[in-house]
């Protein structure tokens, strides 16, 4: 942003320069009449409309830049430059091409002409303030401007041209409308300089020098052919030159300026703005003096001064009668303000939270009368005391980065949470609203809005209690107990490690079922209060499941540590429980994980110390194992195990191998037993005891008996039909207590095999399934 800046200032610069460069040549050149009169004459014309056309295309490229009411005024602007240049190049045709001297009037005069009411347009349309005076007093700031540039006028060339016009009505008329049309021109613009904001003041006062320099090469032109003085190649042509290059400055600066540069604001014209149209009145009012005294009465000055007084005297009554209509109208915001800030500070008085206004050093200047209701205190005996004094001095640099925040963003609300004092020298939880309102007039304070949350903090806490707490033992739960190892792991030191103990209750569902919940609650209660005894101040006891509870030992220094609090542990729980007039004894089953690496987390030892209770519950239970790293391979391996069980029937990668049953008596087949097995396409050949305890404990036996019972009747079935002599063999096989019962088995089978034969036999082979327990 700062570098668009600096290049739009340094092109800006670069085309102020061209154009002093440009206006001095062109002056020294007519000054001198390098080349003679003819190549200077031509130079004259062709620079002129040169200089028109620039500014036309300045002013096109300041349009297409902006929208709206910019956009419109630059463009007609440039319309009236480009009427202007035409003028000019009809001019230039008639004395430099056809070598002949342009008459006055000429067609020329009609391009000149018509660039005045684009110019008045396009200054009119310029945007200004949102707010301006009445429509009456600018109206009159007009006619008294207007009138008395007409009498500047009238006394220098207009009065000339009038006197010397007798018999040449049209030749009298355009030149007239020449100096009377630079007056419209002057008058707009110094209306629209008196409303127009500060921001885009600078390309409009571009654009007004550049008229005001047209204005003057305008009135000599026509004073000077009036008299018939005016010859080719004049210096007075060098303001038109120097107009239109201001003119086409002007655009220039705001084609580069940015767009939020050029607003408009609502700042009220300065001291010079309202003495603007007082001005030409003086310079007129001299004038008048000077023409009736020194020579013979002009009555049309004298009488057009005394219209230009009227107006004056009109514009003055304005501002009276606008005084004292705006004396009334503060007089009944005066009095509407008066009840708004009765009402407001009632509403503060009688509010439910304490107001105190402070200056920016903290030093209380106002307190509400609802202090005395919250802390004792009467408004008054604060009152120039520092506010930080009736603040913890905990919570002190809380209120002060505050503050230094509410100074930083002002009108802008900051809380904090302190401990105010009470005057009994309790302290009472309060939220403190600071807002910074140094900067408004009626305040100038900062305004703290105190208010007491003690319900809400005590209620915060005991959400957090609930969140953080087992609310059967008072114990941490399993979320506060990670969080717990995690502060450990941070604090933790070369060679002071951690630990974490799993311990699990043994058939904690037999006390619930035979005592009640109830009773079963109370008994956790009771083994969380026995494990809290048995631990170090400083490590964590926590309820992390059901029957599941976790030790937290926060520093290891041996590892012999948590082996001898696992002993510790079983040797205090031999010990009976007392529930309900009846003793229970309970068996534990826990897991050991103890920090080994810089890199373990809390998720990690937690994972291990579960990993290490089930391999104690897979033992035998009532019994603690330490975590070894084989422990967490074997978990993995099983979980990938069950994983690829799951996919085996879809990819058929079961097979079923046949034991035939043959009768000792004479060596023959009378039936066959089917056994289940697994090829894997990584692990090979899977054994039965590898994966069939594993379907029993998953639920997967289920789909997978059944696909047995199904194949190998249809196996029994093809060997029945390939050999009828064969049709009394039986098909065997065991089946899980979770599995089909044999009618069920008869009922799946006989539906997959139906109409393949017509004698029954598949019921008789599905009959004769034995309905055990598979190893």
């Amino acid at each position: 942003m700062k570098t668009g800046s600096r290049h739009a200032h340094r092109d800006f610069t670069i085309a102020c320069a061209a154009a002093v460069l440009l206006t001095t040549a062109f002056a020294v050149w007519i000054g001198l009449r390098i080349d003679g009169v003819q190549v200077t004459e031509a130079v004259d014309d062709f620079g002129e409309a040169a200089a028109a056309l620039i500014a036309a295309v300045a002013c096109a490229a300041a349009a297409f830049r902006h929208k709206g009411r910019m956009r419109l005024s630059w463009a007609l602007l440039g319309s009236g430059a480009v009427a202007w240049a035409i003028g000019e190049g009809i001019w230039s045709y008639i004395e430099v091409i056809r070598g002949q001297q342009v008459p006055f009037p000429s067609l020329a005069d009609a391009g000149y002409l018509a660039a005045v009411p684009f110019v008045v347009a396009g200054i009119a349309v310029f945007p200004g303030r949102h707010r301006t005076a009445s429509r009456a007093a600018f109206l009159l700031d007009g006619a008294i401007i207007a009138g008395a540039l007409l009498l500047i006028s009238w006394s220098t060339v207009l009065g000339t041209l009038y006197r010397a016009s007798s018999g040449q009505t049209l030749s009298a008329v355009l030149g007239l409308a020449y100096p009377i049309s630079d007056i419209a021109i002057a008058v707009t613009a110094l209306l629209l300089l008196n409303r127009t904001g500060r921001s885009i003041r600078l390309p409009l006062l571009l654009v007004v020098a550049g008229l005001f320099a047209n204005l003057l090469s305008d009135s000599a032109f026509a004073y000077l052919t009036t008299k018939k003085t005016y010859g080719p190649a004049q210096l007075i042509d060098t303001g038109w030159i120097a107009g239109y290059l201001l003119i086409g400055l002007g655009a220039v600066f705001a084609m580069l300026a940015p767009k939020s540069g050029l607003k408009s604001d609502d700042q009220p014209p300065g001291r010079w703005s309202l003495a603007l149209p007082y001005l030409p009145v003086t310079i007129a009012a001299a004038v008048t003096v000077v023409k009736n005294v020194s020579g013979s009465p002009d009555m049309f000055l004298f009488w057009g001064m005394m219209g230009v007084a009227g107006l004056v005297l009109g514009r003055q009554f304005i501002v009276l009668w606008d005084n004292v209509t705006l004396n009334q109208k503060l007089e009944t915001q005066a009095a509407a303000l008066r009840d708004t800030e009765t009402n407001f500070r009632s509403l503060v008085q009688n509010s439910g939270d304490v107001v105190v206004l402070a200056d920016a050093e903290g030093t209380m200047r106002f307190l509400s009368t609802s202090i005395d209701r919250f802390f004792a205190y009467t408004p008054t005996e604060l009152v120039g005391q520092p506010f930080s004094e009736l603040l913890h001095p905990a919570d002190r640099p809380i209120f002060d980065s505050g503050v230094q925040k509410a100074l930083t963003a002002s009108a802008h609300p900051i809380s904090v949470s302190c401990r105010v004092r009470h005057k009994l020298g309790s302290w009472t939880h309060c939220e403190i609203t600071i807002t910074n309102m140094l900067h408004q007039s009626t305040l100038q304070a900062l305004v703290l809005n105190i208010r007491d949350v003690t319900d809400r903090k005590e209620m915060e806490e005991r959400l957090a209690h609930v969140a953080a707490y087992d609310p059967v033992t008072s114990l941490p739960n399993r979320m506060t107990f990670r969080t717990e190892a995690d502060a450990a792991l941070e604090r933790s030191q070369p060679g002071r490690g951690m630990a974490v103990l799993a311990l699990d209750i043994d058939d904690f569902k037999v006390v619930n079922d035979a005592l009640g919940q109830r009773a079963g609650d109370d008994l956790l209660g009771m083994i969380g209060g026995r494990l809290s005894k048995l631990v170090r101040p400083g490590d964590v006891v926590a309820r992390i499941g059901a029957d599941e509870f976790g030790v937290l030992m926060t520093m290891v220094v041996h590892e012999e540590q948590p082996l001898r609090l696992a002993e510790r542990i079983f040797e205090h729980f031999r010990a009976p429980f007392r529930v309900e007039e009846r003793e229970v004894v309970l068996r534990l089953s826990l897991g050991i994980a103890v920090q080994t690496r810089p890199e373990d987390t809390a998720e990690t030892l937690m994972r291990n110390a579960d990993i290490a209770l089930n391999s104690a519950k897979a033992g035998g239970k009532g019994r603690w194992v330490r975590y070894a790293p084989e422990q967490h391979a074997t978990v993995s391996d099983r979980m990938e195990l069950e994983v690829d069980l799951a996919h085996a029937l879809d990819r058929h990668q079961l097979v079923l191998h046949y034991q035939p049953a043959i009768r000792i008596a004479d060596g023959a087949i009378v039936g066959f037993e089917a056994f289940v097995r697994w090829s894997h396409p990584r692990r090979g050949m899977v054994s039965p005891a590898d994966f069939i305890p594993l379907a029993d404990e998953t639920g997967l036996i289920v789909p997978l008996q059944r696909w047995v019972l199904n194949q190998a009747c249809a196996d029994g079935r093809q060997w029945q039909l390939g050999y009828p002599s064969a049709s009394g063999l039986t098909m065997s096989g065991n089946v899980s207590q979770r599995g089909p019962t044999a009618p069920r088995a008869r009922t799946d089978s006989g539906g997959d095999t139906e109409g393949e034969g017509d004698h029954g036999s598949l019921d008789r082979a599905a009959s004769t399934w034995r309905e055990t327990r598979l190893r």
